[in-house]
């Protein structure tokens, strides 16, 4: 993944843009952040809970082709690292989160423990 992330930030607001089901869902830990740098739904949602949840994967896919292009690498490696930073950065207590091949989980107090390929997403 190497030094993919800096240059990038976080994402542009439309490609992170939520919808006020969204923002609940969110809350109430129906959907949250994954490692693979996309939103995930943690069980059952309503349909314009999961409507929002694709629209902002698709921006989100295109911000990071945009940028993958930009940077000569994969379009997976620039979304992980983007979901390392997002994961670090703005997920925030309380909130859901699944790190790769993992189940989900509420973030506590301290910070999440990010995968070892976190630490070379710069």
């Amino acid at each position: 993944m190497g030094a993919v992330l800096l240059a990038g930030g976080m994402l542009s607001s439309s490609a992170s843009a939520q919808t006020p089901a969204v923002t609940a869902a969110i809350a109430d830990g129906s959907v949250g952040e994954q490692s693979d740098g996309y939103l995930g739904i943690n069980g059952n949602v309503s349909a314009d809970v999961r409507s929002g949840v694709d629209a902002i994967n698709i921006k989100r896919r295109a911000a990071y082709t945009d940028l993958a292009a930009k940077r000569g690498v994969t379009v997976a490696d620039m979304a992980a690292a983007t979901g390392c930073q997002t994961l670090a950065s703005r997920v925030r207590q309380g909130q859901a989160y699944r790190l790769a091949g993992g189940s989900w989980q509420t973030k506590g107090a301290g910070p999440i423990a990010l995968p070892d390929y976190c630490a070379n997403a710069h």
